[in-house]
């Protein structure tokens, strides 16, 4: 349970760190033809949300400012670590995971990620929320199946 827990905290930084903001993926390949291959160890991609000028600039403004917040919170050692391995293109999952953090630094970023979460989904409209959430459910029942 820890260990998913880590797994999870992980990721959601890497969410943060990650050169592909949320708003170009809600965007962009909505006209891709090419078949793509999903495995079962690899997530589905976003639901295409349809954001607005605005809330792309709203939700490119929140992750700038989560990722200055996490800044704050890394050891120099720790934010060196993170770029090299991830300009040297380690998956941002294992980057995440092989940093040890205090306990101080896992409560601190987990607000951080929560509170980033529901400031992007307040910029989403009733309709796209909808939409995340059924993405999201569909994410964890397959992952549950494994």
């Amino acid at each position: 349970m820890k260990l998913k827990k880590l797994s999870l905290f992980a990721s959601a930084i890497a969410v943060a760190f990650s050169i592909t903001p949320l708003a170009a993926n809600a965007q962009v390949n909505s006209n891709t033809n090419a078949p793509q291959r999903v495995s079962q160890a690899t997530p589905q991609k976003p639901p295409e949300l349809k954001l607005s000028e605005q809330q792309i600039n709203k939700i490119n403004q929140i992750r700038s400012t989560t990722r200055n917040k996490i800044q704050s919170v890394l050891t120099e050692q720790q934010r060196q670590k993170i770029q090299t391995d991830l300009q040297a293109g380690v998956n941002p999952q294992q980057v995440f995971a092989s940093i040890q953090f205090t306990q101080q630094q896992q409560s601190q970023l987990q607000n951080i990620m929560v509170t980033s979460q529901k400031e992007m989904e307040g910029v989403l409209t009733p309709q796209q929320k909808q939409t995340l959430e059924k993405w999201r459910a569909s994410q964890r029942s397959q992952l549950q199946k494994k």
